[in-house]
């Protein structure tokens, strides 16, 4: 074969050549080009699925928000309704107070028989009402609460069940729970109204009353403890009170 052939030859097999050469790396460039759009393409959706995620998150949270404000405004108005209630009763006692004769004194209901115990029945007790005031002493006002209750559900007249009831009544009302405090407070003076604890109880239920709003029912054992008990550290409370109420 000579120089012309193979001269003929180069010339028609070069520019197959060259051309073979050159697909493969633009092949190469298209798979990369959609590599990169799939790359893209999940970034993209990674990013929708984060922002949707945030956007349930903030759903949540306005949720639990409401359901929070909900619940308060349930307890809010469970409140008010106590006080509406007491303030109608306290108007009342005020005027039958008013319209009551001169010189006729309110009775009284007898105080609750004690029940006799045996020697174990009162170390029972004993302990119950030590360990109760323990509870209330050290701040655990969750377990002082229990503990009364169990004392006075086991032992209601005993010589400390006015005692028992009324502590009943400092715990809840030491945990802001005072409607509950208010009920309890109130027991004390309906079940033992002999009981040392009566003034004690009067002037917190007025302090209860008046932690949740009830100025008028507030105002109304505040007076009622003055009249009843007008010397003495809980009357000057208050007279405090009551001019701060004014």
């Amino acid at each position: 074969m000579n120089f012309s052939v193979w001269r003929i030859i180069w010339l028609v097999v070069l520019p197959m050549l060259l051309m073979v050469g050159c697909k493969v790396p633009l092949d190469e460039r298209q798979a990369v080009v959609e590599l990169q759009k799939k790359v893209a393409m999940l970034e993209e959706e990674l990013e929708l699925s984060a922002n949707s995620q945030q956007r349930l998150k903030q759903e949540l949270e306005a949720l639990q928000l409401r359901f929070a404000e909900a619940r308060d405004l349930i307890l809010k108005q469970g409140e008010e309704l106590q006080v509406l209630a007491d303030t109608q009763v306290a108007l009342k006692k005020q005027f039958s107070a008013k319209v009551k004769p001169e010189g006729q004194k309110i009775s009284q209901a007898a105080a609750v028989p004690l029940t006799p115990f045996s020697e174990a029945e009162e170390q029972v007790l004993e302990r119950l009402y030590n360990d109760s005031m323990t509870a209330y002493q050290n701040g655990d006002y969750e377990n002082a609460v229990k503990l009364f209750a169990a004392y006075l559900r086991d032992f209601p007249d005993t010589a400390k069940s006015a005692n028992a009831r009324y502590w009943l009544g400092e715990s809840y009302y030491s945990m802001a729970q005072y409607a509950q405090a208010i009920t309890e407070f109130k027991r004390v003076r309906k079940d033992f109204p002999a009981s040392a604890k009566d003034s004690d109880s009067l002037l917190k239920t007025a302090m209860s009353y008046e932690a949740i709003g009830g100025r008028e029912p507030a105002r109304a054992a505040y007076t009622e403890l003055l009249r009843r008990y007008p010397v003495g550290l809980s009357a000057e409370r208050a007279e405090k009170a009551l001019d701060r109420l004014e």
